[in-house]
């Protein structure tokens, strides 16, 4: 009896101990993949024909692993995508029905999506500009520096007046276009000595004198 009591004893202790463990392993494990910041955001795709499509997206950036996750609700079913490290995944296939694949393209691209990481994280960091004299690129009559480029065709600018890591560039199609995403009313993130652009203009960009707007999203 006594030896059945002691072993009784053992075995929950032993499962009271794997439990604790398991408990402050999950707490661990949620505390690594905390968001270095999260953002309420309203999109507003210019279509080609001149109509503009409005809809909210939720985003979520982690600077330890380099993540961006997007999520919004829209009439066809949900968008969910992530970029990890140049890695670009889609957690929702294709819809049966979309009324509209350009701008359903558009809310997809990976290209779009690699930028908006890079924009993200330069802002994280409070770290002052690199110096370069790689390539300058002129926009709104602005002189930008090349501070990096990044293994996902992602090329990081900086302001020559500021110093403010507020603009990227993103791919390159055979007519020589970039996505260019432009990052502005910069808001300080509580808690942290990061900032982010609370305000984002997203263009397709040939030169300055030959840009086309195609969204724009403001997020708080």
């Amino acid at each position: 009896m006594k030896k059945s009591l002691s072993f009784l004893i053992v075995a929950v202790l032993f499962f009271s101990l794997a439990g604790c463990q398991e408990q402050q392993s999950k707490k661990s494990s949620e505390l690594e993949r905390r968001a270095d910041l999260k953002l309420s955001c309203v999109a507003e795709f210019l279509r080609s024909d001149g109509s503009r499509y409005l809809t909210e997206q939720r985003y979520e950036i982690f600077s330890s692993s380099k993540e961006i996750i997007l999520t919004s609700k829209e009439p066809f079913g949900d968008v969910i995508w992530s970029v990890q490290n140049g890695g670009y995944t889609v957690q929702k296939g294709l819809p049966d029905k979309v009324f509209d694949k350009e701008l359903y393209r558009l809310m997809m691209d990976k290209d779009i999506a690699d930028g908006l990481l890079e924009i993200y994280i330069a802002g994280l960091f409070e770290n002052p500009a690199a110096k370069t004299e790689k390539e300058s690129l002129n926009f709104d009559g602005k002189i930008y520096g090349l501070v990096r480029q990044t293994g996902s065709g992602v090329n990081v600018y900086s302001n020559k007046a500021t110093g403010k890591l507020d603009l990227v560039t993103s791919g390159r199609n055979k007519t020589g276009k970039v996505y260019l995403i432009h990052g502005f009313n910069y808001q300080k993130i509580k808690g942290q000595n990061g900032f982010y652009p609370s305000r984002l203009d997203i263009y397709r960009y040939r030169a300055d004198f030959d840009k086309e707007l195609i969204a724009q999203i403001d997020c708080f």
